[in-house]
């Protein structure tokens, strides 16, 4: 689908005006300026707070001319979206000033992470009020959109909260999707799901309980060794820890031909 005004965070970053990405930044704090307010969008953000945030630990006065700079250009960046006079109702982006500080505008936006976090939730009142295939259809959508972790590499503390408010919900999401697919005796699914949620919390035993009991399933005891293989050893290396006895329990039981297609809940609890 396009989208007049369109910023993609998760994975890549990427501002777009009428499916046109911005090529050029310009040195300096432009993007990081943006990104912040972005977050932040519809609320006027003091400058102090903007300068400490975009210069951890440098000192601020009201003559500072680095976000002076950073606001320039960021204008300059954004102009290429105002609306026309005749066109009021048209999408826009723009940056204003407030006698505070800045406040980022925006009318017709699209943002990835916020249309994500509308899709966790979404399946999350369907889950809740019992309608499973609802909820699915917004995990799977939301899964879909989720294309990497938030402005991946970017360093900034601010960031890294965000980073991790949105990974946890996608975990979640993985969960539930993995959790739906075994339900159903969707092998190719669960894998998939599994493997998501390892490439991001390598640790997470439960993914590869999943792992093990649906290759046991069909009846392959190698792949089950492989991954009772690799978990232990990332627990060991990693965190000097044992897998859980629920870990452990659904290997013995898979290498011996004990699982059936009732057994996933007692040896996961």
């Amino acid at each position: 689908m396009d989208h007049a005004i369109s910023v993609s965070t998760l994975g890549s970053f990427e501002l777009a005006f009428r499916g046109r990405p911005v090529q050029r930044w310009r040195a300096g704090k432009t993007r990081d300026l943006f990104q912040f307010l972005l977050l932040r969008r519809g609320v006027v953000v003091p400058r102090e707070a903007l300068h400490e945030s975009l210069w951890p630990g440098s000192s601020w006065s009201a003559n500072s001319s680095s976000l002076k700079v950073a606001v320039h250009t960021l204008r300059k960046v954004l102009a290429t979206c105002q609306t026309p006079p005749e066109e009021t109702n048209s999408p826009s982006l723009r940056l204003a000033t407030r006698e505070t500080g800045y406040i980022l505008q925006a009318t017709g936006l699209w943002v990835d992470f916020e249309v994500f976090d509308d899709l966790v939730d979404q399946g999350h009142r369907a889950e809740s009020a019992a309608a499973h295939r609802e909820a699915s259809r917004h995990y799977r959508a939301a899964a879909e959109l989720y294309g990497g972790d938030f402005l991946a590499g970017a360093p900034m503390e601010w960031a890294n909260v965000q980073r991790e408010w949105l990974r946890g919900r996608f975990l979640y999401v993985l969960q539930r999707l993995a959790e739906t697919s075994l339900a159903e005796g969707d092998s190719l699914s669960v894998m998939r799901y599994c493997r998501r949620t390892i490439e991001i919390e390598p640790y997470r035993e439960e993914s590869y309980r999943m792992l093990m009991y649906t290759h046991a399933e069909l009846g392959q005891l190698n792949q089950v060794h492989r991954w009772y293989e690799i978990c232990t050893t990332r627990l060991h290396q990693d965190l000097q820890i044992d897998p859980a006895p629920a870990t452990r329990r659904t290997y013995s039981r898979a290498m011996q031909g004990q699982l059936n297609a009732h057994s996933w809940e007692s040896i996961n609890y």
